[in-house]
């Protein structure tokens, strides 16, 4: 048999209340989840019934909230409050319903809206709406799920919501990005579907990265047009040597059979050390950096070595 219960260390007695439920308030499952989690948070179906709370000497009026697809529940006193001011935890709290008891199942309806998990997840942001709960954000999203968000927050737009706490599944990429303009929810999903596209591919974070750090765009707009442009980057995985070998077989056309030919007649470690400096190699953090179109100048190359 499972219990769910709040155990607490080394008690010494329990001081119970008397506890009178004035309304019973069944919320969907995943809000009920979100709001044993953040018990502290504001809430419309708080801040809707604090006033049918009653008062009197001989017990602590409360509200029960219930978990629609569940047994468990939290009795709340918000003191006038639209968070859960004062709260207990109510194991198999439905059992303890009398049949005269009616419940209000108004706050089913809007059911926090779910994503398409077959996605990877680039990152994610809270949003905030006054009197209503956080909410998660995962991006990349499709317009869908995005629509059904705005209806869940009550918002036309997402410009309505505060967006905070927003992190990025690879920190040192978000750590790199630099944008002081507040980027649209619509901006960054545009930036995580680009992300989501080099995910999986050997390499190309890292690439990202060294790209964002040698160019440092202002915006989440250049970071992701930058992203999207990786083909006109080249990261330097070789060391001199063997990038010369590379760029003397991309001029000839010789294969690693020519190269191979060439040992002991050709100095490759001079040759790699003189293209570095003639296709504007510039040395960041995540290696060395090549930009095919137009090549780094000698400006731009002195500002990223230093």
């Amino acid at each position: 048999m499972i219990i769910q219960a709040e155990l607490k260390c080394k008690q010494t007695g329990c001081e119970a209340d008397p506890c009178a439920v004035d309304k019973v308030i069944e919320l969907p499952s995943p809000r009920f989840r979100q709001f044993s989690r953040a018990l502290l948070a504001d809430y419309d179906f708080i801040a809707e019934n604090k006033n049918a709370i009653r008062h009197d000497d001989d017990a602590r009026h409360c509200l029960l909230i219930l978990d629609a697809e569940g047994t468990d529940g939290f009795l709340i006193d918000p003191q006038g409050h639209n968070y859960a001011r004062y709260s207990a935890f109510v194991p198999n709290a439905r059992s303890l319903l009398t049949p005269d008891m009616g419940i209000d199942r108004s706050y089913l309806s809007s059911a926090e809206p779910w994503r398409d998990e077959s996605r990877d997840e680039m990152l994610r942001m809270t949003l905030r709406v006054d009197g209503k709960p956080d909410y998660t954000l995962v991006l990349p999203a499709d317009e869908e799920y995005l629509d059904a968000v705005k209806a869940y927050l009550d918002i036309d737009v997402f410009a309505d919501a505060m967006l905070c706490d927003i992190r990025f599944k690879v920190p040192y990429i978000g750590e790199l990005i630099r944008d002081m303009d507040c980027p649209a929810v619509e901006d960054y999903n545009d930036f995580a579907e680009a992300l989501e596209d080099i995910w999986q591919k050997d390499g190309m974070l890292l690439s990202y990265a060294a790209v964002l750090e040698a160019e440092q765009p202002d915006t989440l707009c250049g970071a992701c047009e930058l992203l999207r442009n990786l083909d006109n980057y080249q990261r330097i995985t070789e060391g001199v040597y063997g990038y010369g070998q590379q760029r003397l077989q991309e001029t000839l056309g010789l294969d690693d059979d020519g190269i191979a030919e060439l040992e002991g007649f050709m100095d490759f470690e001079k040759y790699g050390q003189l293209c570095l400096e003639n296709d504007g190699v510039v040395i960041t953090e995540f290696g060395r950096l090549r930009r095919l179109e137009p090549p780094f100048s000698e400006q731009e190359q002195g500002m990223r070595m230093m």
